[in-house]
């Protein structure tokens, strides 16, 4: 993969194009476009990498998984979203794993050039310390709805962020958001749809009543 290919992918987004504005060239020729079909990316947990991944299109799944089989889901990551940068700063092994949930394009830098670009380009560091902020922020509210509220509540809640963002909603989306079995999702949508809150239309959710949503929520804490 030349050079021309990886200029090709940033110019494709603004928001990659404006990441990489400032990189040095040293940096820029080590990058490498990769793709993956669904469930062919995987890295894991407590396992060490030597590179550090940009996603430019699709999502990746960051996940906890016990040696039981029981796993947790903490996000789902997007385009413009990097990939073990934070095990590349300290150097440690990777303190979750990553599968790609859909195809995936990557662009794939080795750990040493992604922190040389940091030390060089004070304006991605700023932006890398904007980026890291927001996981963190992300992954407190997560472990909110996971330690204080109830299956029904999560998926109450996650369905209003939906509701709000005008985002479509599947039951394999919500199984992404929520720490409980897929088996007490298809309970918790099915007494929902009972209730008329929501509407099941093939694959997809609908919202009826988001302030029904909204007051299951308040119910559940009291």
């Amino acid at each position: 993969m030349n050079l021309n290919s990886v200029f090709e992918v940033i110019d494709s987004q603004s928001r990659l194009h404006d990441l990489f504005q400032s990189a040095p060239l040293r940096v820029l020729e080590q990058v490498e476009v990769v793709r993956f079909e669904a469930g062919k990316f995987a890295l894991y947990q407590n396992e060490s990498y030597d590179v550090t991944y940009l996603v430019v299109s699709g999502q990746v799944k960051v996940y906890l998984a016990a040696p039981s089989g029981k796993s947790v889901v903490l996000d789902v990551y997007g385009p413009g979203m990097f990939i073990g940068e934070q095990e590349a700063i300290i150097r440690r092994p990777y303190s979750a794993s990553i599968v790609n949930i859909t195809p995936v394009t990557l662009l794939k830098i080795p750990n040493q050039a992604f922190v040389t670009w940091i030390s060089c380009d004070h304006r991605f560091a700023d932006k890398l310390l904007v980026n890291l902020s927001e996981q963190i922020y992300h992954l407190t509210k997560r472990v909110e709805r996971y330690s204080l509220y109830s299956a029904l509540q999560q998926v109450c809640i996650y369905c209003l962020q939906c509701y709000d963002q005008h985002k479509s909603i599947t039951r394999e989306q919500i199984a992404f958001h929520v720490d409980t079995s897929y088996r007490n999702i298809n309970r918790v949508v099915k007494r929902l749809n009972e209730f008329g809150m929501i509407k099941i239309q093939h694959s997809t959710i609908q919202i009826l009543d988001p302030q029904g949503l909204k007051e299951l929520v308040r119910q559940e804490e009291s």
